[in-house]
């Protein structure tokens, strides 16, 4: 988890979230959060589909992955890596309801930002760890 500032190529060429403008001004505002490079940058992601590919379904599914910009590019982005928080299922769309759904999330991120009592293996002390929501991505759609 602490690929990002130990190992990565620190050029001015683009490679990497952490290579961004919003990570550097990220660090810049909240100091004591990047001094500990084991803290995690999240990104959440949601998008909408209709499964098993049946079009004429009035149902749809909606998940919400959680992914660690921690690690390096081509690891942050394999499923192993990719964290589903939640699914909501319904007739149509969250739409205008999604904070209702992402409640018990938003809930969590805070404590994270906070900090919890974490364990370090590579070196074998404990730590808190702290967790931030870096950027999202998701569907505009407001069905």
């Amino acid at each position: 988890m602490i690929w990002h500032d130990k190992y990565r190529t620190k050029d001015e060429i683009f490679r990497h979230p952490a290579d961004a403008k919003a990570w550097k001004e990220f660090d810049e505002q909240y100091p004591n959060f990047a001094s500990n490079p084991q803290n995690i940058r999240l990104r959440l992601a949601s998008d909408g589909f209709i499964p098993f590919l049946v079009m004429s379904s009035t149902y749809s599914t909606w998940p919400v992955l959680l992914i660690p910009y921690n690690l390096p590019p081509w690891l942050c982005m394999k499923q192993s890596s990719i964290i589903l928080s939640m699914i909501t299922l319904g007739e149509k769309a969250p739409g205008m309801d999604i904070d209702v759904y992402l409640q018990p999330l938003i809930k969590e991120l805070v404590q994270l930002w906070y900090g919890v009592d974490a364990y370090d293996a590579y070196t074998n002390m404990r730590f808190t760890l702290r967790a931030a929501l870096h950027s999202t991505r998701n569907d505009s759609c407001i069905c």
